[in-house]
């Protein structure tokens, strides 16, 4: 078992381990002893000389750059350099985004509500948090992100886009962008609030005939758990025959609380498994009998803003065949960051270090996971989702109050086809059982 201090992340935050990782290969020698000594020998040598041009670099940097610039300062940079360059999830952490990164997991921080990503040079908006400022003001899952405050994105790293969305309560930032099949841009002014985020939203039953239940979870926190067992158990009480879990918008969070969930719906078998370069990050995940929901049928609504947490409970799910996905195809973050402290934990560094696996051993990163009943949406249909979420009062208090949300209208397409499967299931059932 991993230490209970040893806190786990994939897109929100990424694996936190309390030291630095080794990551050494474990294939057999194809060498005889004598050559793999003098490659080793050979490739010190090449590394030393790499580090003497390193140092002689830094002190031109420090002589004869413009202004005068600290050691600190060109170490730091080229840290973001260094890991920038592998991929669009690895980087480094200074003191302040360190302590960013920690206050988001929490469920509470300032901004946008936005999850990006820079994918072959453009800034891609990976889902905007439902309920967030962003996602009301219409910025769109796929969103290409191509000025911030009329300054083009083209050459930002991930560092100077975060900084340039992040910004004092209550200011206003103008993005533009270019909708997902659309080749027109738009500009999307939006004020920066408070974002609370819910880990789960909207827990009610949606179909009083059929006793069909609705569960929405918007990510993975620490007290997501807690808050969808008390959501399931009411729901149970009200009569709750089946359930539709949505996972659409859901960026993910927290990897120990993605395998808490998806525990939840299997009895027995592989979650999920994760397998990197080096022993230390190769975990297989086990489901456990023990406070296993009762086996209602369960739909599993996802879109290609379900990533990386909400991909690993859609695709344990669907491989031990315990409900249908339906919807569209997942993003496909499949990757495992480390965070690993450096500078007496006062920085780090969000290194990849793994993939991880479905049950059925496939790996979905950059590949998404395929729904089993495709509900695709027109752009339009898109857009008037966004405002139908944006409109609507999501607090679970709000749901035992019948008649006094406000009058509004939305055929939600996949969710109507997701609550007549299970009514389906149940006329198939009664149908069976009286045969």
């Amino acid at each position: 078992m991993m230490k209970k201090s040893l806190r786990i992340f994939l897109l929100l935050a990424t694996l936190i381990s309390l030291g630095a990782l080794s990551f050494g290969q474990d294939k057999p020698p194809k060498k005889p002893q004598g050559e793999i000594k003098e490659s080793v020998r050979q490739t010190k040598e090449e590394l030393y000389e790499e580090f003497e041009e390193f140092i002689k670099v830094v002190k031109e940097l420090q002589d004869k750059y413009v202004d005068e610039i600290s050691l600190n300062t060109i170490l730091t940079n080229s840290y973001r350099g260094m890991l920038s360059g592998l991929d669009p999830y690895s980087q480094y952490f200074g003191p302040e985004e360190l302590e960013d990164l920690k206050i988001e997991t929490e469920g509470e921080f300032e901004g946008l509500g936005i999850e990006v990503i820079i994918r072959d040079g453009l800034l891609i908006v990976i889902t905007p948090l439902v309920d967030s400022p962003a996602f009301k003001a219409g910025i769109l899952v796929g969103d290409r992100i191509i000025k911030i405050d009329g300054e083009s994105t083209e050459n930002m790293n991930i560092r100077e886009v975060v900084k340039k969305l992040r910004g004092k309560l209550g200011t206003k930032i103008a993005l533009t962008v270019v909708h997902e099949g659309d080749t027109v841009a738009t500009d999307i002014t939006i004020e920066r609030a408070k974002i609370y985020v819910n880990s789960i939203r909207g827990a009610r039953i949606i179909d009083d005939a059929y006793k069909v239940g609705y569960l929405a979870v918007s990510n993975f926190q620490e007290n997501t758990i807690k808050d969808m067992d008390a959501a399931i158990q009411d729901l149970l009480k009200k009569g709750m025959k089946s359930l539709v879990l949505d996972l659409r918008f859901n960026p993910g969070g927290l990897l120990n609380t993605a395998v808490d969930m998806a525990d939840k719906f299997l009895e027995k078998g592989i979650i999920v498994s994760t397998q990197g370069r080096d022993k230390t990050q190769n975990y297989v995940y086990q489901a456990h009998k023990k406070g296993t929901y009762p086996n209602f049928p369960l739909v599993v609504m996802v879109n290609n803003g379900s990533a990386s947490a909400s991909e690993i409970v859609a695709g344990a799910l669907k491989d031990h065949k315990r409900g249908l996905l339906l919807g569209v195809k997942t993003f496909g973050k499949g990757s495992v960051q480390s965070l690993i402290p450096v500078g007496d934990g006062k920085a780090a560094l969000k290194l990849t270090t793994a993939r991880y696996y479905t049950p059925s051993g496939v790996c979905i990163h950059e590949k998404g996971i395929e729904p089993d009943i495709n509900v695709p949406l027109s752009f339009a249909e898109i857009k008037a989702l966004h405002e139908h979420l944006s409109m609507l009062t999501l607090d679970s208090k709000m749901n035992d109050v019948k008649g006094k949300e406000k009058p509004h209208y939305y055929k939600d397409i996949q969710l109507e086809r997701a609550v007549d499967i299970l009514k389906g299931i149940e006329v198939y059932a009664k149908s069976a059982h009286t045969r």
